[in-house]
């Protein structure tokens, strides 16, 4: 058993830190895609009202940079235990049975985040024919957000797994607070 435990700490040690390194860098990208959105939102706002005269990208473009910044922090959310949950629930249930409960979560999670990870490969290419209705950008690049979220979320799901698959049954699970 404390064989399997050094080989599963093996594994999610490099696991780990590469999630840890893609959600701060997703992260940060979405800050900057929040900037980007509220300043085009900005620029319509100006346009319309200032100069009379609307600008026709900005509210599709904006719309896609939100969908964008919500693909991008779900990763670091889910890692950071940020996502919401109920837990007086978990809190009433016996130690094993909230571990087995915990395992039985984060299984589920990554078969959920398996299935939609497949599908939005299929909806990516499937934007690779079609045009944005205002800028001339295939759909495709915009959709692309969607792989990236579920992929990392199955990563992250597996790390969270194998973190709680080390401890022992009647451990329950306390998230580690990230310093980011």
């Amino acid at each position: 058993m404390i064989k399997l435990q050094q080989t599963l700490f093996a594994i999610n040690t490099p696991l780990g830190k590469f999630n840890y390194a893609v959600a701060s860098v997703a992260k940060n990208l979405a800050g900057g895609l929040l900037a980007l959105m509220l300043g085009m939102i900005l620029a319509q706002v100006f346009f319309r009202y200032v100069l009379n005269d609307s600008l026709a990208w900005t509210e599709e473009l904006a719309k896609f940079a939100m969908v964008w910044v919500a693909c991008l922090v779900a990763p670091w959310a889910y890692r950071a235990h940020l996502n919401v949950s109920i837990q007086m629930f978990a809190d009433a249930l016996p130690a094993v049975l909230r571990r087995i409960t915990e395992l039985l979560i984060t299984l589920l999670v990554m078969v959920i985040c398996g299935i939609f990870f497949l599908q939005s490969l299929e909806f990516w290419q499937t934007g690779l024919s079609i045009n944005a209705s205002s800028v001339p950008v295939k759909l495709a690049y915009f959709y692309s957000c969607a792989p990236f979220a579920f992929g990392s979320i199955c990563l992250v799901g597996l790390e969270k797994l194998i973190e709680q698959l080390c401890l022992p049954l009647d451990h329950c699970f306390v998230p580690q607070q990230d310093a980011t």
